[in-house]
């Protein structure tokens, strides 16, 4: 099973109870660098779940992933859905690094930050490293994941690659860890986020 759907399996099985009140949305800002575009775009209400890719990457032959989803079900706090999260994805890797959970708070919300350094995915020819920030929100948890699409590695979180690929993915992964920081969060009316403007790009509602 690919590494992207196993986090969705993954976030099913940490499905507790449901709870959703008020309005809100996530957004998420255009991502840094080339056009990225919608490869899946499911919504029902309070729900969503989305894909996107840089254009020229599919599904089925790519190399960064960038996904979005709410959860109502999910009644803990954000650390504790990562560390549920990270438990479940572990099982798809056959060696593996954990970075957090490091829990804080951003205009009053509860959030979490997290990465995961998948060495070589099972029964697949590449590993994974995928960043992730989880907002506990009024309606829903909030879970977004950058992924990377890695060639297999021993080290999960220092591949073997060449000098100037080596540099490229630190200058891109420190891009996703700033756009996680800056350019992802939640617009509602009881926690007023100064970067919630009109012109901000939204995902779900």
């Amino acid at each position: 099973m690919p590494i992207r759907r196993a986090m969705v399996g993954a976030i099913a099985l940490l499905a507790l109870a449901a709870s959703a009140r008020g309005e809100e949305r996530l957004v998420l800002e255009p991502y840094p660098g080339q056009p990225w575009q919608d490869v899946v775009n499911q919504a029902n209400g309070v729900h969503f779940f989305h894909e996107q890719m840089p254009q020229g990457q599919t599904p089925d032959n790519f190399q960064d992933l960038l996904t979005s989803q709410s959860l109502t079900t999910f009644t803990g706090t954000p650390s504790e859905f990562l560390t549920g999260a990270f438990a479940q994805l572990s099982q798809n890797c056959e060696t593996v690094e954990t970075v957090g959970p490091t829990a804080a708070e951003e205009q009053g919300r509860r959030v979490a930050y997290g990465r995961l350094y998948c060495g070589k995915q099972k029964g697949q020819a590449f590993g994974a490293h995928m960043f992730f920030k989880v907002i506990k929100g009024s309606d829903a948890l909030y879970v977004i994941d950058r992924d990377f699409r890695m060639p297999p590695t021993d080290h999960p979180s220092t591949p073997t690659l060449p000098e100037d690929q080596a540099i490229t993915l630190l200058q891109a992964e420190g891009a996703a860890r700033k756009y996680l920081n800056e350019q992802v969060y939640v617009c509602d009316p009881v926690f007023p986020d100064p970067k919630c403007r009109t012109e901000a790009v939204p995902t779900g509602r």
